[in-house]
């Protein structure tokens, strides 16, 4: 199998195909993101958790596991149970205080 692919590598037009299947997928994941925002942010808390994790991931490219941990415990002190820092409704930020 690996000396059919090393040959694929060679051929233009396979390349091509490569790029396009490659901006598709990043595409599809960039849609997902704007669905799980969507989906999952409730408060500033919420939305400050994604976006440090998301900053973690692409600007500073921490590992996975790190990410996930990090926004764990990020998340954890913004809790309600914790520090409750940043539980204003999403809604009430972008709308300017008005429900």
């Amino acid at each position: 199998m690996v000396p059919f692919w090393a040959r694929l590598r060679h051929v233009k037009w396979f390349k091509s195909v490569l790029n396009g299947v490659n901006a598709t997928a990043i595409g599809l994941v960039g849609a997902a993101c704007v669905i799980l925002w969507e989906a999952a942010i409730g408060t500033a808390a919420d939305a400050m958790v994604f976006v440090l994790a998301g900053t973690l991931a692409v600007v500073y490219n921490i590992g996975a596991p790190w990410v996930v941990l990090s926004g764990g415990i990020f998340g954890a002190i913004l809790s309600r149970e914790a520090l409750s820092l940043g539980q204003v409704e999403w809604c009430d930020l972008v709308n300017g205080g008005e429900p």
